[in-house]
């Protein structure tokens, strides 16, 4: 079965006949789907093999773009001409190449090389330099860039290039997207991300628009919608998130986790309890062996599952291991964490108990950085952020994480108090 493509997908891929061609705007519009399509497009038509896929990482690249030429009804037409080796995308007589961009560290992986064709998937979370470093690599007479993104600060170089081909630059062509030019869209989605988006987020990824991070970043939150006085319903089990600090608060935030398995009516987390501990002013910093303990004797009466550290606090979580605690290192996606916490409390999916005073004080007052924002960057202002930050870990690399149990010659597994087989309740 093949699906029709929407109307601003068809305009896309007429009109992108330019050295840079840029679908840019609301999350789930229909971008990835156009820009991929004009991309194999092109690539039929290619010369040589000078063609490439770069993603945010290489596994997102896979995942976004890769699948999406596998299983997408869209894209039938070209899926007899492709095989996947698991590194590379065979198309026809030519290969592609993918890979990952994530941060400076992956610019050695586009240099010396000249490009015929590119693909970017999330162009904007790319570091500029690799940006940079892939338009240079565009050398050639019939050189394409194609690329698709959600919006970022107003001042991006994506931005900038989408401008000069607003003001007559034949090198750069754009189309801005909403979430209305997606006509497959259950109307059911797009209401509930306009009513569980806010500020930032439901300007970029709802609107479309390039916007500042700018002001509250829980604009939403309230008190008397969001703080309860007891867990919502039986937990299935419990996770917890660890912002570790010496001089700063050390934060850990225990979370109860109902999926719905029992009651039908799905997920639901929550905040249960807080332990905290503010070494200025208390004028004491604890060792790594007493913060254990401490995390020990606070996580000891609940089915942890797993407890989510900063993966840079090696020392602590040695200890914790010797305590026969499973520990994960966190993902520190902070942008990714704050946009899941957000939508998932708009959602309803989210709550705080009334007793955790440190973490229903953050919310309150957190708020993203102007200083950061002026230059580019969306980032929360740091401080009074440790409880926040400790719930962030556990809530979203708990979500992108599969969790994984012990093996049974694993140690910690025998140690039994925080046997991750999860409590059941009918």
């Amino acid at each position: 079965m093949t699906l029709p493509l929407a109307p601003k997908q068809l305009k896309f891929i007429i009109n992108s006949t330019a050295r840079w061609n840029i679908a840019h705007g609301a999350v789930r519009a229909g971008k990835t789907v156009a820009t991929t399509f004009r991309f194999l497009q092109a690539a039929n038509d290619c010369p040589d093999s000078k063609i490439f896929i770069v993603g945010h990482t290489f596994d997102t690249a896979y995942r976004n773009v890769i699948r999406l030429i596998m299983e997408d009804p869209t894209l039938a037409i070209f899926r007899p001409f492709c095989t996947w080796s698991g590194k590379k995308l065979y198309f026809r007589d030519k290969v592609i190449t993918v890979l990952g961009a994530k941060d400076e560290g992956a610019v050695g992986n586009f240099q010396g090389d000249t490009y015929s064709l590119v693909l970017c998937d999330e162009m904007t979370l790319y570091p500029q330099s690799i940006i940079e470093m892939i338009n240079s690599r565009l050398s050639k007479d019939w050189s394409m860039g194609f690329a698709a993104m959600n919006p970022k600060h107003p001042t991006h170089i994506i931005k900038q290039w989408i401008d000069r081909g607003l003001e007559g630059d034949k090198n750069f062509y754009s189309l801005h997207w909403t979430i209305d030019d997606n006509p497959y869209l259950p109307e059911a989605y797009k209401q509930n991300l306009r009513d569980t988006s806010t500020g930032m987020f439901y300007k970029r990824n709802y609107l479309g628009v390039w916007c500042l991070a700018e002001g509250a970043i829980f604009d939403f939150f309230d008190k008397n919608i969001h703080v309860v006085r007891k867990p919502p319903r039986a937990a299935e089990y419990w996770i917890a998130g660890i912002d570790y600090g010496t001089v700063n608060n050390f934060a850990c935030e225990l979370i109860g986790i109902s999926t719905g398995q029992y009651t039908q009516s799905g997920i639901c987390r929550w905040v249960e309890k807080e332990y905290v501990w503010d070494s200025k002013k208390r004028e004491r910093q604890k060792t790594n062996s007493e913060y254990a303990d401490d995390v020990h004797a606070f996580l000891e009466p609940y089915g942890v599952k797993a407890v989510y550290v900063d993966p840079s606090a090696a020392a602590f979580k040695l200890e914790l291991r010797k305590r026969g605690i499973h520990v994960v290192d966190a993902d520190n996606d902070v942008l990714n964490g704050i946009t899941f916490m957000t939508s998932e409390m708009q959602k309803g999916n989210l709550f705080v108990l009334d007793c955790c005073d440190n973490l229903i004080r953050e919310l309150e007052s957190y708020v993203w950085d102007g200083k950061a924002a002026a230059k580019g960057d969306d980032e929360p202002l740091k401080k009074d952020d440790h409880s926040i930050d400790a719930t962030r870990y556990a809530l979203y690399t708990h979500k992108v994480t599969p969790y994984q149990p012990y093996k049974q010659d694993n140690p910690d597994y025998l140690q039994g108090r925080f046997n991750p087989t999860p409590r059941k309740f009918i």
